[in-house]
């Protein structure tokens, strides 16, 4: 049983953006960026994929990664992640940490990836999950409207309207990296939890087309600077 598991769940249907996980971004599939990051880890013991799709599948497995045959009940549309993990997990046998890091979000680093599982580790909190800062979409600014269109306030918000008046800082799940202590009974809201922060250029979670060209921007910018 390893100490440190990380598993990537990539189910193969995808209504927002059709084939998300093998669509090639910038010369490779989407899943290929997470694939690469979370082997160059110091941290982690094992790595699985865990899909229903044997493109995505034979696409891990070129790398040398673990692949998790995912039953056809675990990779409905509806089908939550914590079941999905659960099945990954007792597959391999369990472990004392795990690290599920989603594909979807193909500009986290390894330093991301470890950062997170050492803040796990070092802290002894029940999860550490990648939050990015709310800049100006602070949910003191966001408004609810009625059925006449009236708008109101979630919140009270700042006399000013300005976004630097608005407390305390906001963050938002990325849905990047989710790095849990086990026994796993939920994915996030648990009692001690710590967010690990990411900036905004590396926590673009790919749900819309307009995702996809901000992360193929991204991707092009990052690879002419290392390059």
């Amino acid at each position: 049983m390893p100490e440190i598991l990380c598993v990537t769940l990539a189910r193969g249907g995808s209504k927002g953006v059709p084939g998300k996980h093998t669509r090639m971004l910038c010369g490779k599939p989407v899943i290929a960026w997470t694939i690469e990051e979370v082997l160059k880890s110091k941290l982690i013991e094992l790595y699985a994929v865990s899909s229903d799709s044997d493109e995505i599948l034979s696409i891990a497995e070129q790398y040398g990664v673990l692949t998790i045959k995912r039953p056809a009940d675990l990779a409905r549309d509806n089908t939550p992640t914590l079941p999905a993990l659960l099945h990954a997990v007792d597959y391999i046998g369990g472990a004392r940490f795990v690290a599920e890091i989603r594909a979807t979000s193909p500009l986290k680093t390894v330093e991301d990836i470890d950062g997170a599982v050492w803040k796990l580790i070092e802290t002894g909190a029940d999860s550490v999950i990648g939050v990015t800062h709310m800049q100006d979409h602070h949910p003191a600014r966001m408004k609810w409207m009625d059925h006449n269109d009236y708008l109101h306030d979630f919140i009270p918000e700042p006399r000013s309207g300005r976004r630097q008046d608005c407390t305390p800082t906001a963050y938002i799940r990325n849905g990047t990296i989710y790095a849990l202590k086990t026994p796993i009974r939920k994915l996030f809201g648990h009692k001690h939890s710590i967010g690990y922060v990411m900036p905004e250029n590396r926590s673009v979670n790919i749900d819309t087309e307009l995702d996809f060209k901000l992360c193929e921007l991204l991707m092009k910018e990052r690879l002419v600077c290392s390059g």
